[in-house]
């Protein structure tokens, strides 16, 4: 007797396919020293107040970017620019490489709070963590912004639908 797969929950597959439509700017999320840094391609990641200056960013709990964040109380938001799918990709998985692997392509420097920064990035958020909260599978860290660095690249990355975009050479509407 052949066994198949159940059938997924529809409301999964509605929900996947709805979030493809919600296009996002693309981000490295980093977090570790040395030989323990770690980090995950997210784009959960929004501001959350200015005052003080907060990120907001969620992190599956069996990652092992989850457990850099909470064993060191900091994290690096990398806003990546349109010429990093390629660290996009690494950070997601989808070359092979875990853990410090993942940081053998780019610069990385630190910033105030030690936590590792891709340099030539859109922007670098180097955030102390301020609070989380655990939800079913992932974390949502709140974040206090100590120092925001600036890139010389104008053009995010951007996801959406499954794929990559860039703002160069579009018109504003």
């Amino acid at each position: 007797m052949i066994h198949s797969k159940p059938p997924a929950d529809p409301l999964v597959h509605d929900f996947r396919a709805a979030m493809r439509q919600l296009a996002a700017t693309v981000c490295v999320v980093t977090a570790g020293k040395d030989d323990a840094r770690r980090g995950l391609t997210a784009t959960a990641v929004c501001s959350l107040s200015i005052t003080p200056p907060s990120m907001l960013v969620c992190v599956n709990r069996q990652g092992a970017a989850h457990r850099a964040i909470t064993e060191n109380g900091c994290f690096c938001v990398n806003i990546l620019a349109a010429d990093q799918m390629d660290v996009a990709h690494r950070f997601a998985g989808q070359a092979g490489d875990i853990g410090e692997g993942k940081f053998a392509i780019g610069h990385w420097s630190h910033l105030t709070t030690g936590a590792p920064a891709l340099d030539g990035a859109l922007v670098n958020l180097d955030c102390t963590l301020s609070s989380d909260v655990e939800t079913e599978s992932h974390s949502i860290f709140i974040g206090h912004v100590q120092q925001v660095r600036f890139g010389d690249t104008k053009s995010p990355l951007l996801h959406y639908d499954r794929h990559f975009f860039s703002l160069e050479n579009q018109t504003a509407l």
